[in-house]
């Protein structure tokens, strides 16, 4: 087996908090079409909030594909709520107290307020990620750029922080730029911190959040760093109804939809844009292609084969009792299939049946992203 060398194949990978388990399992099915000790098929590795993780966690092996996912994996298949954070009722309450006492004599008041403590992801972060690889991959070649992408507070834009080669220059577009930067764990913080749920994070002097709120163009970093083919691992499902609420949605309802609108609809029109420009290039004249500043990119999209939302029903039980208390503050409750649980599962059983769904959904078109990836045929499985 032999694949068509190539330094311009990115992996784009969005956020969704708990079901970017699923992506692992996309992931370890490409795996597979590699032989043990092969380099990773994206040099070009871009993430978003949850997905952010996931690829700085490839990017620390990317000279080693194989070892990368199975290390991925293996943190996904044994994580716990606790692992990634800690609610904390207590001193939003403290807050909100002091706030209306303040009110009442006539004094201002500025509140940060979030609903979770993320230092617990910190620490995982900095005990798991060994930051240092990502430098030697790029100097030894086995990678060419990861990139970071979070919501800038102060100027309302997208800001992508990469790390790559010397070539690889900082852009600036209307609602979002490119910085170089050495990724850290302030950076995946960053790119998690959605609102509410966890606190910004000062970089460079700016307020920072989760970088799938102001992303209206999820692509653009892949493109922008000389991605000439992209893989995309969506994580709306195929067989899910897109921006449709019961005649009577709950704040539960209503919460999740927003979550999915933040998560996946830029992605969705973004992917819809890429090809309605490749179907415009191939109806202009080869000689007069070169004038374009437009070049066509070859896409392929995986996705889910069922509904996230409804996975959760077996696993709803198994959140902390608090974080189960919360939920149903906001008419979550057990027998509910819900996107705002399926943001904060982050329980083994529930990631480990995520990763199985991605696998298999993945193998059932491997050879379409055999084809994609330029690789002969795909490997059996090596155990």
């Amino acid at each position: 087996m032999e694949q068509e060398e190539s330094n311009a194949c990115a992996l784009v990978l969005t956020g969704g908090g708990a079901r970017a388990a699923y992506q692992v399992g996309v992931i370890k099915a490409i795996a597979e079409c590699y032989p043990r000790g092969h380099h990773i098929p994206f040099p070009i590795l871009c993430g978003t909030s949850a997905g952010a993780i996931n690829t700085t966690g490839l990017a620390c092996y990317a000279s080693c594909f194989h070892l990368g996912v199975r290390k991925l994996e293996y943190v996904w298949r044994h994580l716990h709520t606790e692992d990634i954070l800690r609610l904390q009722l207590g001193r939003v309450a403290w807050h909100s107290l002091k706030g209306m006492m303040l009110d009442l004599i006539g004094r201002p008041t500025q509140t940060r307020l979030s609903l979770f403590d993320n230092s617990p992801l910190e620490r995982l972060l900095e005990r798991l990620i060994d930051f240092q690889r990502i430098d030697n991959n790029l100097l030894y070649g086995a990678l060419e750029v990861l990139a970071v992408t979070a919501s800038n507070y102060d100027t309302g834009d997208s800001t992508t922080f990469f790390q790559g080669r010397p070539y690889h220059q900082p852009w600036a577009r209307a609602g979002r730029s490119g910085r170089s930067a050495v990724i850290a764990p302030p950076h995946l913080l960053a790119s998690c911190a959605l609102p509410f749920v966890f606190k910004p994070c000062r970089l460079q002097n700016h307020h920072y959040g989760d970088g799938s709120i102001h992303q209206l163009n999820p692509l653009s970093p892949a493109i922008h760093l000389g991605a000439r083919k992209i893989l995309i691992i969506s994580l709306a499902s195929e067989e899910a109804e897109p921006g449709v609420l019961p005649s009577d949605p709950s704040s539960s309802d209503i919460a999740g939809h927003l979550l999915d609108t933040i998560f996946t609809d830029a992605l969705t029109s973004d992917i819809e844009r890429l090809q309605r420009i490749n179907s415009t290039i191939k109806l202009v004249p080869e000689r007069k292609r070169e004038q374009l500043s437009l070049r066509h990119i070859d896409n392929l999209v995986l996705k889910p084969s069922k509904n996230l939302d409804d996975l959760t029903l077996n696993h709803f039980h198994k959140l902390p009792l608090n974080i189960r208390g919360l939920l149903r503050l906001f008419g979550v409750n057990a027998g509910d299939a819900t996107g705002l649980a399926s943001f904060l599962l982050f329980e083994q059983d529930y990631c480990q049946e995520l990763i199985e769904l991605g696998y298999k959904d993945t193998h059932a078109r491997l050879e379409e992203v055999c084809r994609f990836l330029l690789v002969d045929e795909p490997l059996r499985k090596t155990g």
